[in-house]
């Protein structure tokens, strides 16, 4: 093992071995600081069959260690209590049970128990090892959460405490410590074990900040104060702080403080008044006034995001496999990966020549648009460069920077991030685009653009309420909008209703018959369902339209591939480099020159791909390709599978719902032979979207790879009936042995024989 592992808990980013409360978090977080590399407290380097590799964390009743399970050959979090910790057989008979009920729920949103045991006169019970921070560190690198994902945040984690409950189990010790936010997006629930043994020795359950006031008063745990804890977690996420600081105070001075708490208002008056009320009703003195189960408070949450609650999932383990010893294949960097939802990354909202997105502009003047904010208006509408979507973005941060509460520059510059997003897939630039869109809409509630991009940001997401929420908000202060008629259409599309979707965009393109963006759109949606030929006329429209489109261009060499002509192909991305040179531009001539089995070439071209964008997953991912199919660079390949891998699971904290993200990220888990997560990831995309053939394809793929060909097979044969590029099939040469077993070719043709 030669990375190095960055602590969880603040306390613990220093010094490693610093006392944290409780027992502290399970998990540690992505990479940086060293942890403690041997155990900290006199104990042997092993426990039972477990190696122990670090000490992530320790407090009054253990420690937690990554350790090395030998037998099923693989990390996780091991928790050992401290000597005499637990006293005599009736108390550990009592954690057993707990451990089995808990062990008994399974849930996407809390880290399962695989097993307790006893050696060595310690105590030790273990689960999955996550990579990911607690929100008490997020909120303190990165400050207060906004009141869309702070409610996000806590659907999840009720979700996860309604699975607990019904398992006739409390947790006791909710608090933001014990939240994390995995690497790949997802919020897991923690530390259950040690809070009902804490309370049986020390009568107290939960920490003080955190606990309601029956507590204190002696009362035992219950639904209700889980429900109280839920309720300053909301409020810490929001606020930055506690309604009233606890710790250290006796149960008299806490009994007379807890009235005097900080009103959330107080502190975040631009809150929703739902999330308020939500927060304060969970947080009632009196127990039988708060939400009497996780699902009342999930559902008004759920209210004050303008959605329902969201379905339960249950999810079931899969055994580890073996190591992998096959290729992967990724053609990155095209038009399926580059347009997520729509007319590639372009039309945000750009255009603004509605009334309604006039009112005030520059100081104030009403309908007049300054020679800035209209520099800026053109170069957003040329964001098919990146060049000059850069300085689009600059233009409208120098206006914001003279006038604070220009409403129309804040709804450009969030498009814009938006945009840039697109390019670089970097995460921030999301959280950019969501702050400059909700400011906006605060300083002018009028303006439809801001709810447009805040759509996007939520279709992309996954989260379809939502973003059918703003649309409709968009569409009520805009009827006539194409920008309206646009979003709703990348909508459909992201949902698989693809006629409608093209409904839509025909709509936004009568609206609006001058404007590139909207044949773009219809362009990506003909592809998608394979009418190459109406695809390509639509492209070339667009081209008319805005002849130094370059990613028109770049979208047209997609279809010119797909259709086999890889000369045509390559004429149309060398005129797209020409007029944009950027990384994922030469990340797709890259993948050409795969094809073509030109493994040099096309790594000088993933190589410039990446140093023009570090952060593209794409390029290192045909990176990995080039080196593995040249049959010598084995640990060079893993080491780019790897680097994509660690970028992708970036997008995927903004992305979880993605079904393609998902089945590409699967596909390099495979690479570089991690068999479960590639199996759970691919899936999860499955899931998501059984039907679109680049998932089935990247999932069959990466079942190939593992060696699981029986669940290969019909994936990969359900893409190619349902249009999947056979081009890039028949030359990869990963899948030579599929594409000669007997078995694949017949179910190909049954399936094909099932369209006619």
């Amino acid at each position: 093992m030669d990375r190095a592992w960055k602590q969880v808990s603040p306390a613990m980013n220093e010094d490693p071995t610093t006392p944290i409360e409780g027992l502290g978090p399970t998990v540690q977080a992505g990479r940086g600081s060293a942890a403690a590399s041997v155990p900290a407290s006199g104990a042997a380097a092993s426990w039972g069959g477990f190696t122990l590799l670090a000490r992530v964390g320790h407090g009054g009743f253990g420690e937690v260690y990554r350790a090395w399970d030998a037998h099923l050959q693989r990390e996780v979090a091991l928790k050992l209590l401290l000597p005499g910790a637990v006293s005599g057989e009736a108390e550990y008979e009592a954690m057993l049970r707990e451990a089995r009920a808990l062990a008994s729920v399974r849930h996407p949103n809390i880290v399962p128990v695989h097993g307790i045991d006893r050696h060595d006169g310690r105590v030790g019970f273990w689960t999955d090892f996550v990579r990911g921070k607690t929100l008490s560190v997020l909120v303190g690198e990165q400050g207060t959460f906004g009141a869309r994902e702070a409610a996000l945040i806590g659907l999840d984690v009720a979700r996860a405490l309604s699975a607990v409950h019904r398992a006739g189990l409390l947790h006791r010790d909710i608090k933001a410590e014990n939240v994390m936010r995995e690497e790949g997006g997802r919020i897991l629930l923690m530390d259950f074990g040690l809070s009902a043994l804490e309370q049986r020795q020390t009568n107290i359950a939960g920490t003080p900040n955190y606990m309601a006031p029956e507590l204190f008063q002696g009362g035992k745990g219950t639904v209700a104060t889980d429900m109280y804890a839920m309720g300053v977690l909301l409020y810490f996420l929001v606020a930055g702080d506690y309604p009233v600081h606890l710790g250290g105070l006796t149960t008299g001075e806490a009994l007379e403080a807890i009235p005097k708490r900080k009103p959330l208002m107080d502190l975040r008056p631009d809150l929703p008044e739902s999330l308020l009320r939500t927060v304060s009703t969970a947080m009632e003195m009196d127990p039988a006034r708060r939400f009497q189960s996780a699902g009342q408070l999930a559902s008004a949450l759920a209210e004050s995001l303008g959605t329902h609650a969201p379905m339960e999932i249950s999810v079931a383990s899969e055994p580890r496999q073996g190591r992998n010893t096959g290729a992967k294949w990724i053609f990155a960097g095209l038009l399926s990966l580059v347009v997520m939802l729509g007319a590639s990354l372009i039309w945000y909202g750009v255009r603004g020549r509605s009334p309604g997105d006039a009112k005030r502009v520059d100081g104030g003047v009403t309908g007049v648009m300054s020679d800035e904010f209209q520099k800026g208006q053109k170069l957003l509408m040329r964001s098919y460069r990146e060049a000059d979507l850069t300085e689009a973005v600059k233009t409208f941060e120098s206006i914001i920077a003279k006038d604070q509460n220009n409403a129309l520059a804040e709804a450009r510059l969030g498009a814009a991030y938006f945009a840039q997003h697109g390019y670089s897939h970097d995460p921030k630039l999301l959280d950019m685009a969501t702050a400059a869109s909700e400011h906006a809409i605060r300083t002018n509630p009028d303006l439809a653009a801001p709810h447009i991009t805040l759509a996007r940001i939520a279709a992309m997401q996954g989260q379809t309420q939502l973003a059918t929420q703003e649309l409709q908000t968009a569409a009520e202060k805009e009827p006539r909008s194409a920008e309206v008629h646009g979003a709703r259409g990348e909508l459909y599309e992201a949902q698989g209703k693809n006629k409608e979707a093209l409904d839509e965009y025909n709509q936004a393109m009568l609206l609006d018959p001058e404007d590139w963006r909207w044949p773009m759109s219809m362009g990506v949606a003909e592809f998608r369902q394979g009418n190459k030929a109406d695809s390509m006329a639509q492209f070339e429209r667009a081209i008319k339209l805005a002849p130094d489109n370059a990613v028109a261009y770049y979208d047209l060499s997609i279809v010119h591939r797909q259709s086999g002509d890889l000369e045509q192909a390559r004429k149309d991305l060398e005129q797209s480099l020409k007029l944009d040179p950027t990384s994922r531009k030469y990340a797709a001539m890259g993948s050409l020159f795969l094809f073509e089995g030109k493994y040099d070439q096309a790594a000088q071209m993933e190589q410039k791909a990446i140093g023009l964008n570090p952060k593209s997953y794409e390029a290192y991912g045909n990176l990995g390709s080039a080196y593995e199919w040249s049959g010598a660079n084995r640990e060079k390949a893993l080491d780019a599978y790897r680097k994509a891998i660690e970028l992708q699971e970036a997008e995927r904290a903004q992305r979880p719902h993605d079904p393609t993200l998902l089945a590409a990220l699967s596909d390099d888990y495979a690479a570089v032979g991690d068999a479960e997560k590639s199996k759970t990831l691919a899936r999860q995309a499955l899931a998501l979207d059984p039907d679109d053939p680049a998932v089935n394809y990247k999932a069959g793929e990466a079942f190939e790879t593992l060696g699981m060909r029986s669940e290969a097979i019909p994936l990969i044969a359900k893409a190619l009936a349902n249009g999947y590029n056979t081009y890039e099939f028949d030359h990869n040469p990963a899948l030579a042995s599929l594409r000669g077993d007997p078995m694949f070719a017949s179910k190909l043709n049954e399936l094909k024989q099932k369209k006619k």
